[in-house]
């Protein structure tokens, strides 16, 4: 018989699920019983216990508790949902996500926490102030100069490195099924801005080159003290889309490819362009927009056909089995990024969190994995 668990708070259970933003139905895909168990008909099992906890991102313990923690009131842990009005309001409303902000949020306060109890302070966020009448050219070339970006193209992860060492919170969602899966239909770049240590999360579904442009279009709304959720395959901002253009492919250098090019009607050659710049070729297409360099109708022709080839993509896909292996360490390092990464070990070093703690911060089930992740500091 399974581990019956009697003394639970159901009004907390009410409580924990209300504003996770789940309705009773939406819970019982999961857990059936839950009228039952949040009117004390039913005592929970400890499984069962286990499942409502991660759906509504609390500790077990919470839910015997005589009143909600302050720690695990989202009002209290995460003021910044009140900054996301101009965001999309399916993407906002998820509790998916609305979970997904609520853990980032958490591992960032860790991140200060740890950084305060070495005996040191986390440096405020000050990047180059930028004048409300600047063009976003010169905007992508001040911040270029901040970020000491000398070379013509970086990969993702030396971009993403860049902009961590000047004190920002990267986080990606994994591409696997889990707490942090999300399909990049949903979203597919989220910012939220703190003057200490303000966020992006980028959905690692997308392809990696077409990250490097939501990247820098969330650290634009980043650099306007905004907090927002953009869309996948919707218009964004036409200012954050610029200045990531102008940062990611300077008008004088990619004219100069385009020049070199056969014919820019054909997709084979903005994908050569593209892979050039180490960009998606839907950036490569907006660019190419913005520059003048295509019409209106000849942009919406092979944005479609791009749309068309991610379609056979992800049914092919879908339709393939099993895979190469996973390499979970390497997955760590990549969805909760060097900062996170170096601040954890160097608790462990000093003593201040144990092996077990350290594997539950990377969600490790083997110890093994926190030795490999070590090796890519």
């Amino acid at each position: 018989m399974a581990n019956i668990i009697d003394n639970i708070n159901t009004e907390i259970l009410r409580q924990c699920r209300q504003q996770i933003g789940l309705n009773i139905l939406e819970v019982k895909g999961k857990i059936k019983k839950i009228e039952e168990i949040e009117e004390d008909k039913q005592k929970p099992t400890f499984n069962q216990l286990n499942t409502l906890a991660q759906l509504y991102n609390v500790p077990r313990w919470v839910f015997i508790s005589d009143k909600l923690p302050e720690k695990y009131k989202f009002d209290k842990a995460l003021p910044s949902f009140r900054k996301f009005m101009d965001s999309d309001d399916k993407a906002f409303k998820s509790p998916k996500v609305r979970g997904l902000i609520t853990k980032v949020e958490r591992f960032r306060e860790l991140i200060i926490e740890l950084i305060e109890d070495a005996g040191e302070k986390t440096a405020p966020f000050n990047p180059p102030k930028l004048k409300n009448n600047i063009t976003e050219k010169a905007a992508a070339n001040k911040i270029k100069n901040w970020l000491n970006i000398k070379e013509k193209s970086l990969s993702f992860d030396k971009r993403k490195e860049k902009l961590e060492k000047k004190g920002v919170f990267i986080f990606m969602t994994s591409k696997y099924k889990g707490w942090s899966y999300i399909d990049k239909k949903i979203f597919r770049g989220l910012a939220i801005y703190h003057s200490v240590l303000p966020i992006i999360i980028i959905n690692d579904s997308d392809a990696k080159k077409a990250q490097s442009f939501t990247l820098f279009h969330e650290f634009r709304h980043l650099l306007g003290k905004e907090s927002v959720i953009d869309n996948s395959w919707q218009d964004s901002e036409k200012r954050c889309d610029e200045f990531a253009g102008n940062l990611l492919m300077p008008a004088k250098q990619f004219k100069s490819a385009v020049d070199s090019a056969t014919h820019i009607s054909d997709m084979s050659d903005i994908k050569k362009i593209a892979t050039k710049f180490q960009v998606s070729p839907y950036a490569c297409l907006v660019r190419l927009l913005q520059l003048n360099m295509i019409s209106t109708h000849h942009y919406e022709n092979l944005e479609q056909q791009l749309k068309s080839e991610y379609e056979k993509v992800k049914k092919k896909l879908k339709e393939a089995k099993g895979g190469p292996p996973r390499k979970r360490e390497r997955e760590a390092f990549n969805q909760y990024g060097g900062l996170y990464t170096k601040i954890i070990f160097q608790a462990y070093h000093n003593k201040e969190i144990g092996l077990n703690k350290l594997c539950q911060l990377f969600d490790f089930k083997r110890t093994s994995y926190a030795f490999k992740l070590e090796g890519y500091l």
